[in-house]
């Protein structure tokens, strides 16, 4: 079996100008960072990436300017539409790129039966690329538990990963037992060193971008087996990366980009800046953190 992907992949944060038009200049160069750092590669035109606040036109362009910037192995659009059609078009730019594979989400329009949500990775399958299913329930009508994944997997075969966000770990080993092939891959900060630990292989990270040093660290230490280490490690992160999992994360994260000297930058509606006490105690666990070195 061969995996999708390993080590740690940045789902990549978008730096907006003060007037908030995209600059890509500025995205060129924190996806080079990254990967610089030890990141495997960099999955854009995620949710982190406010891809539902871009034009297609710029959302073809996030993707064109990461290829150039790190080369089109290293690359793993976002393939999410609020229609199997729209999906698939994406898919095809990422197959056009030769990206190694794209992540998507289960359909977004509505609230789809079993049955609906298999036709739908089916029919962006025939594209050829391979895809890593992402389960966010939080923020989609659909909960790929791994019943419901089985299913996909068999009618399928094209879906080889499966960006996990439900947060619960319990979940790793039920995957295994079900769909042994299927690549689990943590998707959510706060979980990480417990889902390394049951079987997942592979981390999309959300605050990799603010600490991609500590984050490359964190996760060989838990795959490694080396608990007490990653432990410690984990217990000095762990204030910055709960943020991932609440419902602000793309400006924390941002912040935490600021605290670690990069540029984080503005938010497109409907996200806002953060109130002052947010803001306040987001920077205090970033430099908690960084201060972990």
């Amino acid at each position: 079996m061969t995996d999708v992907l390993r080590g740690v992949w940045p789902a990549t944060t978008l730096p907006f100008r003060d007037d908030l038009t995209l600059d890509l200049d500025r995205f060129a160069e924190h996806c080079a960072w990254l990967v610089e750092s030890g990141c495997e590669g960099v999955v854009v035109n995620g949710s982190l990436g406010e891809y539902e606040a871009l034009t297609d036109e710029e959302r073809a362009a996030v993707v064109d300017t990461a290829v150039a910037a790190v080369g089109a192995d290293r690359v793993i659009p976002g393939a999410a539409g609020k229609s199997a059609g729209e999906a698939r078009r994406w898919t095809e730019q990422a197959a056009a790129h030769g990206c190694p594979a794209v992540m998507l989400l289960p359909p977004t329009s509505h609230a789809p039966t079993d049955e609906e949500v298999v036709a739908h990775y089916a029919h962006v399958a025939e594209v050829g690329v391979p895809i890593i299913a992402y389960n966010n329930p939080w923020s989609t009508r659909v909960d790929l538990v791994a019943t419901l994944m089985a299913k996909i997997v068999e009618a399928v075969p094209a879906v080889v990963g499966l960006k996990e966000f439900s947060m619960d770990v319990r979940r790793v080993r039920h995957l295994a037992d079900l769909v042994p092939d299927l690549q689990v891959i943590c998707g959510c900060d706060d979980v990480l060193v417990e889902s390394a630990l049951v079987g997942t292989r592979g981390w999309i990270s959300g605050f990799v971008n603010a600490f991609p040093e500590q984050s490359v660290r964190l996760l060989e230490l838990a795959e490694s087996g080396k608990v007490a280490d990653a432990l410690a490690l984990y217990d000095e992160m762990l204030p910055i990366l709960r943020w991932d999992a609440e419902p602000r994360f793309v400006q924390a994260i941002k912040l935490g980009q600021e605290e670690a000297g990069r540029y984080g930058g503005p938010s497109r509606l409907p996200r806002l800046p953060l109130p002052a006490d947010v803001e306040q105690q987001v920077r205090a666990d970033a430099r908690r953190a960084l201060a972990a070195g």
